[in-house]
C-alpha cells in the first residue's frame, strides 16, 4: 500500500503528516508537512536575497536582476496606487506576501502523489506539499495582517477607531439628538455597535484566508481526480488525463497567481484603510 498511495483514494490523500501534541484536542496538534515546506521556501527566498544582493551591478541590469527589479517596480507601482500616505514598510511587506505565496502556491505544479511517494520512503505516511491548502496557514497570515491593521489604526487615529467601535454607525446619529429619551437610545445601542463592528473587522482575515485556502484546496483536488484518471483510467484515460493534466497546470499556475496578488492587494487596500485620515 505504501508503493501504491493512489490506491487508497484521494480522500486517503488529503490528510497531513502531522505531531499530535495531546490526544484527544483537535487543536493541539501540528502539521509537519506544512511547517516544513513552509520553512524551507522562507529559506530559499532568503538564501536568494543575499545571493542576488551580492551580484547586484549598476546600470542596465540583465538576466535575474532585470526581472526582479520589474517585479519590484509592479509591486511599487501597486502599492502607489492605493496606499495614500508614505509607510516604508509596506511596499516591502507586500513583496514579501506576494512572493511568498506565490511560491508556496506553486508547489501544487509538482505531479501528483510524487511528494508522498518520497514521504514513504523515509517512513512517513501522509505528506501535503503545498501549504496554502492547510487552513492554518493562511488564517496565521490573515490574522498577522489583521494584527498589524489594528495597530495602525490604534496608532494613528485612536479616538476614531473607539467612535467608530462604540458609536458608528447608529449611536453616533441618535447621541447628537436634543431628546434625552433618543440620547439613551443611542447609549443603549452601543453594544450593538460594538457587535456589528467586530464582525466587520473579524470578516477582513477570515475572507483573506478562506479565499486563498478554498481555491487552493480545491485546485489540489482536481489535480488528485486527474491523476487518479491516469494512474486507473487505462490507455485511453491516460492519454486524455495526460493533456487534461498540463492544461489544468497551466489554468492552476493562473489561479496560484491570481490568489498571490490578491492577498498582497487586499493587505495593501486594509492597511491604507487604517493610514486614511479622518475628516472632520
Amino acid at each position: 500500500m505504501a508503493a501504491q498511495p493512489h490506491s487508497e483514494g484521494i480522500a486517503g490523500h488529503l490528510h497531513y503528516w502531522t505531531y499530535v501534541v495531546e490526544k484527544g484536542h483537535p487543536f493541539m496538534q501540528i502539521h509537519l508537512d506544512t511547517m516544513t515546506v513552509t520553512i524551507l521556501i522562507a529559506a530559499a527566498m532568503t538564501i536568494f536575497s543575499f545571493w542576488l544582493k551580492a551580484r547586484l551591478v549598476d546600470g542596465t541590469p540583465s538576466g535575474t536582476q532585470n526581472f526582479i527589479e520589474s517585479v519590484i517596480d509592479f509591486i511599487n507601482q501597486t502599492v502607489r496606487d492605493n496606499f495614500p500616505v508614505h509607510n516604508p514598510l509596506i511596499a516591502p511587506l507586500a513583496m514579501t506576501v506576494f512572493v511568498f505565496i506565490l511560491l508556496c502556491n506553486t508547489m501544487d505544479i509538482l505531479p501528483a502523489y510524487l511528494m508522498l511517494h518520497i514521504a514513504h520512503l523515509f517512513g512517513i505516511e501522509h505528506f501535503r506539499p503545498v501549504p496554502t491548502n492547510d487552513l492554518n496557514l493562511p488564517a496565521a497570515m490573515a490574522v498577522s495582517v489583521f494584527v498589524l491593521v489594528l495597530y495602525y489604526e490604534m496608532k494613528l487615529k485612536p479616538l476614531h477607531f473607539l467612535k467608530e467601535l462604540l458609536l458608528e454607525p447608529f449611536a453616533s446619529l441618535l447621541l447628537g439628538a436634543k431628546n434625552p429619551v433618543v440620547k439613551l437610545l443611542g447609549i443603549l445601542l452601543i453594544p450593538i455597535n460594538l457587535i456589528l463592528k467586530i464582525v466587520e473587522e473579524v470578516a477582513k482575515p477570515l475572507s483573506l484566508s478562506f479565499r486563498l485556502f478554498g481555491n487552493m484546496f480545491a485546485g489540489e483536488v482536481i489535480f488528485l481526480l486527474i491523476a487518479f484518471l491516469l494512474l486507473s483510467g487505462g490507455p485511453v484515460g491516460k492519454f486524455f488525463g495526460f493533456f487534461v493534466g498540463l492544461g489544468w497546470s497551466a489554468f492552476h499556475l493562473f489561479i496560484g497567481l491570481l490568489q498571490a496578488f490578491i492577498f498582497m492587494i487586499l493587505t495593501v487596500v486594509y492597511l491604507s484603510i487604517a493610514h486614511q485620515p479622518v475628516e472632520h
